[in-house]
């Protein structure tokens, strides 16, 4: 990588950890809404055979909670963490078909993910939902432009 893109890359790193520890705080939240575990839990409620409990609440259902209440941080955190993938996969793979590919199916991924969390009637997961679907977009419309402009360059 060069200078810049290793500072932007460290950048990117340094938004991505400091998003993650403010999601991770705001959706502690959910031990004390005893009301939202049904909904909200969902992995602590896989894991315990639908059995949830102040003391057995999964980690990673404080995110599931943050997505759906407070998604500011959750979306920096899926910015951040595409950009990164996207620098890493921009330096193993060559220009053409594989990077190409390699971004439509991660733009695919995100609009999977949309579609997934659609049925949410929160206001967070609907913003959240749609960070996803323009993101995806983007990545797919991003594909197809390198490919048109490969076409037309050969």
């Amino acid at each position: 990588m060069s200078y810049k893109r290793t500072i932007l890359f460290g950048l990117a790193l340094m938004f991505f950890l400091m998003a993650t520890f403010v999601a991770w705080y705001e959706g502690s939240e959910l031990v004390d809404k005893s009301f939202e575990w049904k909904h909200t839990a969902v992995i602590t409620s896989w894991i315990h055979d639908g059995e949830v409990e102040r003391g057995n609440i999964s980690q990673l259902d404080y995110f599931v909670y943050a997505i759906k209440f407070k998604p500011i941080f959750p979306i920096i955190m899926m910015v951040t963490f595409i950009y990164m993938v996207l620098a890493i996969g921009q330096k193993l793979l060559q220009p053409g078909i594989k990077h190409n590919l390699f971004i439509s199916i991660l733009g695919v991924i995100l609009l999977v993910g949309a579609v997934v969390i659609s049925g949410s009637p929160t206001t967070g997961a609907k913003v959240f939902m749609i960070s996803q679907l323009l993101v995806g977009t983007l990545l797919i419309g991003l594909a197809a432009f390198y490919q048109i402009r490969k076409v037309q360059v050969d």
